[in-house]
């Protein structure tokens, strides 16, 4: 089949989303299809012997991304258009391509504004106009009332990507959590399928050094400095479990300095390195004594978590969203519900040994459920339906 993969983001860098599009294109050309990327992400226009369209985009991007994309796909032929993401799906789902398009979704577009279902720090409970009441503060620059003038724009927006999905031959969403969301929310022809991680890549990009200096042993978090990753919780729970070991943090966001200042008064020692490449980051993981995962958003399933896996790095996560789903019921990794049972958890996984090896070895067995060879088939029926 000739299927041509639509994202937003795509490597050489790029965060989560990207990474997983790149691992699909490579096991889909592994099974013999004929696989092309259409991204808005800069970057070499071949890339792991993959044909790769680049286009540069400006203005308003919820308007001039889709538009382009739009430009050029086409807009009736035997290729399997798969958007992996809000404003790829809005292009392949336009004209007459809808009954070939599949959508990928890998966080809460769908059914919520910011995508994150995080309002002022907490857990937003439903979407609707009082709520977007309180969204909406800290985020539009104006007090209330007048940030209110958003709301409506906002609905509108939501409604029209719900009919834009509505349309799409398939809608995959990347964990059990997303796909219980979007039928919630009345999509149609909803699958769950995860994200592939090749386990062997992986495993050998990590078995290098990292380029930075890291101290024998340490904690790890890896991912952006916000509020919906938990980054809040992330000193107050390592601080509280007297590990005594450093906190080792990749990652950039506008928590940045607010991180800096909570150590520095916990006295916890932290590296913040900033921003690492994919290499960096899974060298450093391999290398970690835990990776600790406060997500306070319902995480959609994390591909930190996915990679942590192949490389048996111990975890201790927030129980939300997805991440049940790749850590399982709890022998892959430890699940907690509060920043003091994240506490908890860091001080056991340091202290015990065995308990460490055993969740490793767990992890890696885990690892095998998303690999290239069980996952591909699964997405390979969906096309073949499609094309059909």
């Amino acid at each position: 089949m000739r299927i041509i993969l639509v994202s937003e983001v795509y490597p050489p860098r790029a965060g989560g989303a990207g990474w997983s599009t790149r691992a699909l294109a490579l096991g889909l050309r592994e099974a013999g299809h004929q696989v092309s990327v259409l991204t808005t992400s800069p970057g070499p226009d071949l890339l792991d012997g993959l044909p790769i369209q680049r286009l540069s985009v400006g203005g308003r991007r919820r308007f001039s991304v889709p538009r382009a994309f739009a430009q050029h796909l086409p807009e009736r032929d035997d290729a399997i258009l798969h958007a992996q993401h809000s404003l790829s799906a809005l292009a392949c789902l336009s004209g007459g391509r809808a009954s070939h398009a599949v959508v990928t979704v890998r966080d809460h577009w769908p059914v919520c504004f910011w995508s994150t279902r995080i309002s002022r720090g907490a857990l937003c409970p439903a979407c609707g106009i009082l709520p977007m009441t309180r969204c909406v503060q800290g985020r539009i620059p104006a007090p209330a009332p007048l940030s209110w003038s958003a709301i409506p724009y906002m609905r509108w927006d939501l409604a029209a990507k719900q009919r834009a999905l509505a349309r799409a031959g398939a809608t995959l969403a990347v964990s059990e959590a997303i796909g219980g969301e979007l039928r919630a929310a009345g999509i149609p022809r909803v699958e769950v399928i995860p994200n592939v991680v090749d386990a062997d890549e992986v495993r050998a990009l990590a078995a290098a050094a990292p380029s930075f200096a890291l101290p024998e042993r340490f904690l790890l978090f890896v991912g952006k400095l916000e509020e919906n990753k938990g980054v809040r919780l992330l000193v107050p729970a390592v601080a509280a479990a007297r590990t005594g070991l450093p906190l080792v943090v990749l990652g950039q966001g506008a928590l940045a300095r607010d991180l800096e200042r909570e150590a520095a008064a916990a006295g916890l020692p932290l590296i913040l390195p900033g921003w690492a490449d994919r290499e960096d980051v899974l060298r450093t993981m391999a290398r970690a004594t835990a990776l600790v995962f406060p997500s306070l958003w319902p995480e959609p399933l994390s591909r930190v978590l996915l990679e942590a896996l192949p490389l048996g790095t111990p975890v201790a996560a927030m129980d939300t969203g997805g991440t049940r789903e790749v850590l399982g019921p709890g022998d892959s990794g430890f699940l907690v519900s509060n920043a003091a049972e994240l506490g908890a958890a860091v001080s056991r996984l340091v202290a015990d040994e065995p308990l460490r090896a055993r969740i490793s070895e767990a992890a890696r067995h885990r690892a095998e459920a998303y690999s290239p060879e069980a996952l591909i088939p699964r997405y390979e029926k969906v096309y073949g339906r499609l094309a059909g």
